[in-house]
């Protein structure tokens, strides 16, 4: 994207330190910040300013360099959605307003690269930092929903959804609260995985996971469940770990075991709840669709599955790629996955980086989740950023250049 703040050291530590702080609020603010407009106000400065800066500075010193084909396809995906905004009807939103997220989307994406092209161990450390501190509000949740107001473990009888104290670690919906910290426990496990990490680290990172995944079992979110079992077993088959493999036998036993003590229950989620209801809002999808196919209702365009009890509404079609389809048609959907086919064949070849071997894994997670429960991608900077676009982010600003020689195995 650009010669790096004309190579000079200083900047590039300084900029590092302000773009990690950035993220680090992303990932981590909702744990400790209460108000959502003071979360998003510090990732735009610290983390969208900076990469705004950033791009000004390079193009006006004329040292831009032409980004790689993934990036372009991204952009064009980007820059379709917001034009569908054009053609939508009863929108609350105005269609400036949300192509301004595609922006936001886009310096996302910059502020990535420059933080892992720059100053990877810094982007690895506060990723660690942000990774620990929800682990630590997961505990907390933990031990004061279940301890100390004595919520029971039975099956589904009390989903959780946030800390209980105010508005800390409040993620509003136990789904909602399960995708997100089902993204984080794929982070978790990929760093204990590593074959390149001490026991004394793989350990601690064991412990995080640990608290993480009893977190996302106890949302009972199905489709978290399904999608970090996916990412646990691809990134044992990136590391080679065998450590990874003793720790997926063990979590196969316990979650047998699992399955013989909720039977009658998992009996029940298999042959008489099975998609929660998915299947007739999914059925109104479809039907709504007629010569809408090729561009969509409008990114805007309410979405509204009215139920037969005529109270509840169901604001999405609980499917990002079906809701892509509704918001921007068939052309956004095939950019879509033509910017996930780009990624996955680059991350393909460099599956042997320390941190696509970080990364692969959450965008897995990513991909799986988002087929029952992820709405939309293109918002402004929330828990889908830290869910889909922090991990595609890291994998787009992956880099042969000056990295041949680390590894994330020892062995191969």
């Amino acid at each position: 994207m650009g010669s790096y703040w004309n190579d000079d050291s200083r900047w590039r530590y300084l900029t590092g330190w302000v773009l990690a702080l950035g993220l680090f609020v992303l990932i981590s603010g909702k744990v400790w910040l209460t108000s959502g407009s003071a979360r998003n106000s510090q990732v735009y400065f610290f983390l969208l300013l900076p990469a705004l800066i950033y791009l000004v500075a390079v193009v006006a010193t004329r040292r831009a360099r032409l980004p790689g084909v993934c990036y372009w396809v991204w952009a064009s995906y980007l820059v379709w959605v917001a034009l569908s905004g054009l053609w939508s009807s009863g929108s609350e939103v105005d269609a400036l307003a949300l192509a301004k997220r595609g922006l936001f989307i886009a310096l996302f994406m910059v502020a990535v690269h420059m933080l892992v092209d720059s100053s990877p161990q810094v982007f690895r450390r506060v990723l660690s930092g942000a990774v620990i501190v929800v682990a630590l509000g997961a505990l907390a949740t933990l031990y004061f929903q279940f301890y100390w107001l004595d919520r029971s473990f039975h099956y589904r009888a009390f989903r959780l959804d946030r800390l209980g104290i105010g508005e800390f670690a409040n993620y509003r919906y136990p789904v909602a609260a399960g995708m997100f910290h089902g993204a984080i426990a794929s982070w978790a496990f990929a760093l204990a995985v590593d074959r390149t990490a001490s026991l004394r680290k793989a350990v601690v990172w064991m412990l995080v996971f640990m608290v993480l995944a009893a977190y996302v079992l106890l949302t009972y979110a199905r489709g978290a469940w399904i999608a970090l079992a996916a990412s646990c077993l691809l990134a044992i088959l990136l590391q080679r770990s065998r450590l990874g493999w003793w720790l997926f036998s063990v979590g196969l036993a316990v979650g047998l075991v699992a399955a013989l003590i909720w039977k009658d229950h998992l009996l029940n989620e298999l042959l008489t709840r099975r998609l929660s209801g998915r299947s007739p809002i999914w059925e109104y999808f479809f039907s709504s669709m007629s010569g809408s196919w090729i561009a969509g209702h409008g990114l805007g365009t309410p979405f509204a599955y009215h139920w037969p009890d005529g109270k509840t509404v169901s604001p999405h079609a609980h499917s990002l790629y079906l809701q892509q389809v509704y918001d921007s048609g068939l052309v956004a959907l095939g950019l879509l996955l033509a910017g996930l086919g780009c990624v996955m064949k680059k991350a393909w070849k460099m599956r042997h980086d320390p941190l696509v071997c970080l990364a692969l894994p959450a965008l897995c997670y990513a991909l799986i989740v988002m087929l029952t429960d992820v709405e939309r991608i293109y918002t402004r900077p929330g828990d889908y950023w830290t869910i889909v676009w922090l991990p595609l982010a890291v994998l787009l600003a992956v880099s042969q250049r000056g990295r041949g020689l680390e590894r994330c195995t020892k062995n191969d």
